[in-house]
């Protein structure tokens, strides 16, 4: 007969809470690396239970104060006369470390069998292949931090020493506060994209917001700072390609499009090829990504090729588990569980949103941040929002001009930037109101901008 292990320990378990019953010091040590839920026994979880909350109220922990406070376990069973026994038969205290230590061990292999149970449920019911992997790996995910083997909290002293290293490197040039989105006035309000943050990018259809999130990923990956992954859950990637084309080759889309490309558009062609070959940007246009999806794809292009930026397009078109039947609180799940994956990544995740049309009835028509459509939970998650501002009814607006308004920021104060965005090409330059136009943008006709030189930018 083959050998195997319990997933329980009935022995380890009796001995673990002798100990904590014949040593009071050993209370806080072991409450703080064992849980109710690491117990097999629904009496060893009770008793447990009652040590824990006792000694948190400041009581002495023993058979009788246990007796007093729950006199009688689960199954009936006396408390005075369990505890008293377990007390007895414990070997010795000095052992804790090696009796919790089997407690934990076992509880995790019972989740991991947990786990694989529903895998194994999924796979017999009516769902795709990709659907069941993503869930088996969103299962293991879950278990991720089970043993680690690292405590849960650190010094203080600790944590300013490393801060003292990366400020230090900060000042001497050789690490930057974060990813540039290629933007300058951007860079100088939102300070750089910074690892485990969620950036929201908002705005109205047709604002510009999806042209600014692949943009920044694009130019992190083109310029060899990173690697960009982009979840476009609304556009197809063959849309996603000719806009990287247009914005890189400085080709007007529509001639993409339609294939009508003039003499002058070939070469220009021809070096977007050459500048986005090799680069480390991948896409997914698959529709319905659930965030198990999202993060099984996005932890695949971590390990294979690294991983540096996340572009999610956008959050209200994130797939259901099936479990809410409330969007607006569905969505406050989903807010929360890409901020979770910005943290288990340690990349920064820009993630794309509509606003409401409150913004179009309000005087000067700014969106504010509870424009966000759906959920407060959003809002409240974000690191930094971004709202994108065109107001196409003026004559910068038409021209292009568009006010990036920052109300929440982390690790900045609040404000706005212009850009300029050139839809024909489907891409946003660095604003030209306070230099002289370049020969690009003469070439292309923005004259209009010789209005704003020499002002600057919006409050």
């Amino acid at each position: 007969m083959s050998e195997y292990r319990e997933l329980f320990s009935d022995e380890a378990e009796h001995a673990l809470l002798g100990a904590m019953l014949l040593d009071g010091e050993l209370l806080d040590a072991i409450t703080s690396e064992v849980s109710v839920a690491d117990f097999h026994d629904l009496e060893n979880a009770a008793l447990f239970r009652a040590m824990t909350e006792l000694h948190g109220a400041g009581s002495p922990v023993d058979p009788v104060t246990l007796h007093e406070f729950m006199p009688i376990l689960p199954s009936g069973t006396v408390t005075l006369a369990y505890s008293g026994e377990l007390a007895r038969n414990t070997p010795s205290t000095a052992n804790w470390k090696a009796y919790a230590k089997v407690v934990i061990e076992r509880a995790v292999l019972r989740r991991l069998v947990d786990a694989a149970d529903t895998v194994r449920e999924l796979a017999t019911e009516n769902r795709p292949v990709a659907e069941i992997i993503a869930s088996a790996q969103q299962a293991m995910a879950d278990l991720r931090d089970l043993q680690t083997g690292e405590p849960d909290y650190k010094r203080m002293d600790e944590v300013v020493a490393r801060n003292v290293d990366i400020i230090d490197c900060k000042f001497n040039g050789t690490l930057q506060s974060g990813l540039s989105t290629g933007l300058v006035d951007l860079d100088k309000l939102i300070r750089g994209l910074r690892k485990k943050t969620v950036t929201i990018v908002a705005g109205l259809p047709g604002s510009g917001k999806t042209t600014l999130g692949l943009q920044i990923a694009q130019h992190i990956a083109c310029s060899g700072a990173g690697v960009g992954m982009v979840f476009s859950l609304e556009m197809p990637e063959e849309e996603l390609g000719n806009r990287a084309l247009a914005s890189i080759g400085g080709i007007d889309l529509r001639k993409l499009d339609d294939g009508q490309l003039q003499d002058d558009d070939w070469p220009r062609l021809t070096s977007a090829v050459s500048k986005i070959l090799d680069v480390p940007l991948f896409v997914c246009d698959k529709s319905g990504l659930t965030l198990a999806r999202i993060r099984s794809i996005a932890r695949q292009v971590q390990r294979a090729h690294g991983l540096d930026v996340v572009v999610i397009d956008y959050i209200g078109l994130i797939g259901s588990d099936g479990k809410s039947f409330n969007r607006t609180s569905e969505l406050g799940k989903i807010s929360t569980g890409i901020v979770n994956i910005a943290k288990e990544l340690d990349v920064p995740v820009i993630l794309l949103a509509q606003l409401n049309r409150n913004s179009t009835s309000r005087p000067g028509k700014k969106p504010i941040a509870s424009d966000l459509r759906d959920s407060g939970q959003i809002e409240a998650d974000a690191h930094c929002i971004i709202l994108v501002h065109r107001d196409n009814d003026s004559e910068e607006g038409q021209n292009g001009v568009t006010e990036l308004i920052m109300p929440k920021c982390r690790h900045a104060p609040v404000g706005s930037c212009l850009v300029q965005q050139q839809g024909q090409y489907a891409r946003f330059v660095n604003f030209a109101g306070n230099r002289e136009p370049s020969n690009e943008e003469v070439e292309m006709g923005r004259s209009f901008a010789s209005q704003y030189r020499g002002r600057k930018n919006h409050e």
